[in-house]
């Protein structure tokens, strides 16, 4: 899975390192937008190449839509309470609450066996 590109959306730093020390056993290529480097702008200007997004529930709301608008065709994880904000697709992945690793880690197999 040398090649599979993950790029998490999280305003906490501490959320982007545990993801990393779980999936990274996994050999995932894991990126991370922390904190306020997370804005439009930023995301307008996003151009790396990912196979799969993971946003957190504390992004803003019109950010996390403009986020999934934009990357529409590439599968996105959505940690828990985003959920409620937006409607289910197919392409979108709400994790449960409370949120688990386990849950996150066999989602983005799954995706990445579908690719």
């Amino acid at each position: 899975m040398n090649n599979f590109n993950i790029h998490i959306f999280s305003l906490k730093p501490e959320i982007c390192s545990l993801i990393r020390k779980t999936l990274g056993a996994e050999r995932y290529n894991i990126s991370c937008t922390s904190g306020e480097l997370i804005n439009e702008a930023f995301v307008e200007n996003f151009k790396n190449e990912v196979n799969c997004l993971v946003l957190d529930k504390d992004i803003d709301p019109a950010l996390a839509k403009s986020i999934k608008q934009k990357f529409s065709s590439i599968p996105i994880i959505c940690l828990p309470s985003l959920g409620a904000e937006f409607k289910e697709s197919k392409d979108v992945k709400y994790m449960s609450e409370p949120f688990k690793l386990s849950e996150l880690k066999k989602a983005i197999e799954e995706i990445a066996q579908s690719v």
